[in-house]
């Protein structure tokens, strides 16, 4: 090799090394800039989107969260609603923008896990999301009618085996996280969820009162918008999904508990950002979240409005999150409800 061609080499190493260094001081910086935008975090007003109508249990649990966060960081935190389509209008809005954190999502199991696994034409997908924590996570309840004749799962399900084209239920569409949890528990006790009769709803406003009336036979609602009508000797709860009984009626069974397996069903609501986020912002609001589930005042906050607080964190509910997706999309696959 000649003393020139050496030299090119030379002057070609030293130009690699002089780039990746300055790519390493590049990230550095960009490192350091996403610490300082986190340290600063929140500088001005964020905007959390509930993707539903006002009133129900995620707008109420975010509401008390945007309350007490304000206070803790002295920034406003504005709720804002934009319903419609199954959640699908507001988690677009938020996914679909600026990851900045200054816009973030109210989400639970029926606007995320079963709007995922409902739907083929979504403009996002189970990637798109970055979650953050979960504030509520509880178990829906099974209802019936206060004076039913039904005491309890046992007596529904050896009527529904004699009879399942008698059995109506309320949900709010035939992929519907309620619907789910219907078709996990026919599928259990050996009956046809064909046979069954869907009556659609708008939600559980309107679904209870026809419970509490009799024009339903079923109902599928989380315990907290049970609890009212329940506590008013209205409605009458005969199991409850998961592995425990609900801390708010601790004297009702779950459905294991009664012979009904298989229903993996349950409600959380958290929140998320769009991937993009800085790590450091999500730390910080599931570092807050978790403080704020261990202040006995947000405690009984939650109490108040019949929520049972949980906290998971951001992995956590990412994994259980994309395993509920997974099991629903196949359960409503094989009930060729999704194509």
């Amino acid at each position: 090799m000649t003393k020139k061609m050496k030299s090119r080499n030379v002057a070609r190493v030293v130009i690699v090394v002089a780039l990746l260094g300055l790519a390493g001081y590049d990230a550095l910086v960009a490192d350091a800039a996403a610490a300082s935008d986190a340290s600063n975090y929140p500088s001005r007003a964020i905007q959390l989107i509930v993707p539903f109508t006002a009133g129900g249990g995620t707008d109420l649990a975010s509401r008390a969260v945007a309350t007490y966060l304000s206070n803790k960081w002295g920034r406003p935190i504005n709720v804002v609603n934009v319903p419609g389509a199954g959640g699908a209008i507001g988690t677009a809005q938020v996914l679909k923008g600026k990851a900045d954190g200054y816009t973030i999502l109210a989400n639970n199991g029926s606007s995320t896990d079963a709007l995922l696994a409902g739907n083929t034409n979504l403009s996002f997908s189970v990637n798109d999301y970055r979650f953050v924590a979960t504030v509520v996570d509880e178990p829906f309840v099974f209802l019936v009618k206060a004076d039913s004749l039904f005491k309890s799962m046992k007596d529904l399900d050896e009527w529904v085996r004699q009879n399942p084209e008698k059995l109506t239920f309320g949900t709010t569409g035939p992929t519907s996280i309620q619907t789910i949890s219907v078709i996990q528990w026919l599928d259990s006790i050996g009956v046809d969820y064909s046979k069954a009769h869907l009556v659609p709803v708008n939600g559980g406003g309107e679904l209870l009162p026809m419970v509490a009336g009799g024009h339903v036979i079923l109902g599928v609602q989380d315990v907290t918008g049970a609890a009212g009508l329940t506590k008013a000797g209205q409605l009458k709860i005969l199991a409850v999904t998961g592995l425990e009984r609900s801390t708010l009626f601790p004297d009702v069974p779950t459905l294991a508990e009664q012979g009904v397996n298989g229903v993996t069903t349950h409600f959380w609501s958290g929140f998320s950002f769009p991937v993009g986020i800085s790590d450091a912002v999500v730390q910080k609001w599931e570092s807050a979240i978790k403080d704020m589930l261990n202040d006995p005042q947000f405690q009984q906050k939650l109490k108040l409005l019949n929520a049972q607080g949980k906290f998971m964190d951001s992995p956590t509910l990412e994994s259980t999150v994309k395993q509920d997706v997974s099991t629903y999309t196949q359960l409503l696959s094989k009930k060729l409800l999704v194509k």
